[in-house]
């Protein structure tokens, strides 16, 4: 059994039904599990992200905990299902993925400034889900 949550993160109801008995369901899911990972250049993550700016971009400063800085990737990668994009920066992370409903594209990037502070930018077309997930990933790489 699928349930396509149409890029929503409204739960779905429903009833589970045996001979016997009748169970209330209710299944939400998290905001970074909506999405499947797609593979990118760098060059096509700075183009792509280029053309999603403006009113397609949601961003925050962050305060990391030092713990954090090593392990970056896991860290979002624990709250978001999105691909690696491989960086010639060493101060700059950048990942990509498409919501599993629409294949709307998402975009995050980490651009790391004084220690311990970095940009987070999510780059969608989804703008409610863009917000969620910047609450999700700020929570994530802010935790102690």
């Amino acid at each position: 059994m699928g349930i396509d949550f149409s890029d929503s993160t409204q739960a779905a109801n429903f009833q589970l039904c045996t001979k016997t008995d009748q169970f209330n369901v209710s299944i939400q899911p998290a905001v970074g599990e909506l999405l499947m990972p797609s593979t990118m250049t760098e060059e096509d993550f700075c183009r792509e992200q280029s053309k999603l700016q403006g009113m397609n971009e949601t961003s925050a400063t962050i305060t990391m905990s030092t713990a954090n800085t090593a392990s970056l990737a896991k860290e979002i990668l624990s709250v978001a299902n999105v691909g690696v994009v491989s960086s010639s920066q060493n101060d700059m992370h950048r990942f990509a993925g498409k919501a599993v409903s629409s294949g709307t594209l998402v975009l995050v990037s980490l651009s790391l400034q004084q220690s311990p502070t970095a940009l987070l930018t999510i780059n969608t077309e989804k703008s409610i889900m863009a917000s969620m997930l910047l609450r999700a990933l700020k929570e994530a790489l802010t935790k102690a």
